[in-house]
């Protein structure tokens, strides 16, 4: 395994600094080992004699570049790629053209000749860790589905020895939900499940189970083959649930929009009791008309942030930023936005991001706007705050989607309202450094309630889901 470091387009070896300071032995935590008759290094654990100062690398320079190249170099059978490559293992490498990833191989990298990628298994799929640089050309409408009911959200998301799954919150009682299942060259019904004026589902993994919840949690019964009903939680008109882990620990965030007319109340955490099998509540928040909640991580700090929608009187409210402290959420920042809908985290590069849609500004009996700003904020190291990034005009926004293609980094808002009609652009923005966001692409959408983007088998789709008409659109994004 080679390693090299291009610094102002100068290859430098790297391990050159550590392991040639004395050629008659190694470091400890390096072995050599011989695979298929090639010999290489194994780096078994760090060591502190495997450090060096990067004045070293930089000379006379004091700042440390933004961008560099990590390159590793892989000796691989050259197989027709056409044809399944055969299964080997090159220095803890799996080569072929399709592998299974589950918490047995969970750490193990594989590598697809054909498409030239390097992936991870995080547990569950396959994390993109090199692969041939694509850009996105054109959008294409792939399918539209004709649903039972206008859609409020979508849940996008896989299952083991399934493929991908959708599950539609539908307004309507009558069948209820749906979940719709990747199948050939398109999403076709799979299940459906009673619910009644269903507002969110949300995906998520406790040990070997799959659940998806909005006041009834269910789990994936692998012998049926279906979803079934797991827990019933108490709720108030919920708008969203958020399921994170700290510590191994499983949690459930739920939004609660209001009690009537009240909607300065208490949204919940739970806390999953692996003896009972059940959520417990585990935490308290007050909340004003909650529609969503975010949570993301920033090295070892964990943060919980909620979309404030409404206090009974205007829309004009504080959403919080939580971090853990002490096992529990205490206030980190408070940020003023008008009918929150929904915050995004984002990373680009080293820098964090969070985005927030925001719907309408409105006070009292005064006709509200809806178009208004929703705006980007990017954490502040040296002030250990988020601050104001950028300022995008959205139509009465409910959801933004952040994505990447390649090197490319785009954002997709829904807008759902103009102020006189449900029929508008939704918008998709791309990254442009220095510049920000800018639009780059114009999608015609009705009553946008949500944006989901997944890939499947090489292939990257965008999909929105109607609050006003029952129908959704699936549209396939075209890379050169």
């Amino acid at each position: 395994v080679g390693v090299l470091l291009s610094v102002w387009q100068v290859p430098l070896d790297l391990l050159s600094f550590v392991l040639e300071r004395d050629p008659s032995s190694l470091v400890p935590g390096v072995h050599i080992e011989q695979a298929q008759g090639v010999r290489g290094l194994k780096f078994s654990s760090p060591h502190r004699s495997m450090s060096f100062s990067s004045s070293e690398l930089l000379v006379d320079c004091h700042l440390f570049p933004q961008e560099f190249s990590i390159v590793v170099t892989l000796s691989i059978s050259h197989s027709d790629p056409q044809k399944e490559a055969p299964s080997s293992i090159l220095s803890g490498i799996s080569v072929g053209l399709d592998r299974p990833c589950s918490e047995q191989t969970q750490g193990q990298l594989w590598f697809n000749p054909l498409k030239k990628a390097l992936y991870l298994c995080d547990g569950s799929h396959w994390v993109t860790m090199l692969q041939d640089h694509h850009r996105l050309d054109y959008i294409l409408e792939h399918q539209v589905l004709t649903t039972t009911s206008e859609t409020n959200d979508i849940e996008v998301f896989q299952v083991a020895g399934m493929g991908v799954m959708a599950a539609f919150a539908h307004r309507s009682s009558a069948p209820g939900s749906a979940v719709y299942l990747w199948a050939r060259e398109g999403f076709q019904i799979y299940q459906n499940i009673s619910t009644h004026g269903a507002l969110a589902w949300r995906h998520f993994r406790i040990g070997k189970k799959v659940g998806a919840d909005f006041s009834v949690i269910y789990k994936w019964s692998k012998k049926r083959r279906r979803f079934v009903h797991l827990q019933t939680l108490q709720t108030h008109c919920a708008r969203d649930w958020e399921a994170f882990t700290i510590s191994q620990h499983h949690y459930l965030a739920v939004a609660n929009h209001r009690i009537g007319t009240n909607h300065t109340i208490d949204s919940l955490i739970y806390k999953w009791n692996r003896l009972a099998k059940a959520f417990e509540v585990h935490q308290r928040l007050p909340t004003s008309g909650a529609y969503d909640w975010e949570f993301f991580s920033v090295g070892p700090y964990h943060f919980l942030v909620v979309a404030n929608a409404f206090d009974g009187v205007t829309t004009s409210v504080e959403s919080v930023i939580y971090v853990w402290v002490n096992e529990a959420f205490q206030v980190f920042q408070t940020i003023k936005t008008y009918c929150a809908t929904d915050w995004e985290m984002f990373q680009i590069g080293g820098r964090v991001f969070l985005v927030v849609a925001n719907g309408h500004r409105l006070v009292g009996s005064v006709n509200g706007r809806y178009a208004i700003n929703s705006t980007i904020y990017e954490l502040d190291i040296l002030s250990g705050m988020f601050v104001r990034f950028q300022d995008i005009t959205t139509y009465s926004a409910v959801d933004w989607e952040f994505f990447s293609l390649g090197e490319e980094y785009f954002l997709v808002v829904a807008n759902s309202f103009s102020g006189e009609s449900y029929s508008l652009n939704s918008v998709l923005y791309r990254w442009q450094g220095y510049e920000g966001f800018v639009p780059v692409h114009f999608l015609p959408t009705i009553g946008c309630s949500d944006w989901e983007f997944f890939t499947w088998k090489g292939e990257s789709y965008l999909m929105y889901s109607s609050a006003k008409a029952p129908l959704s659109k699936v549209f396939k994004l075209k890379t050169y």
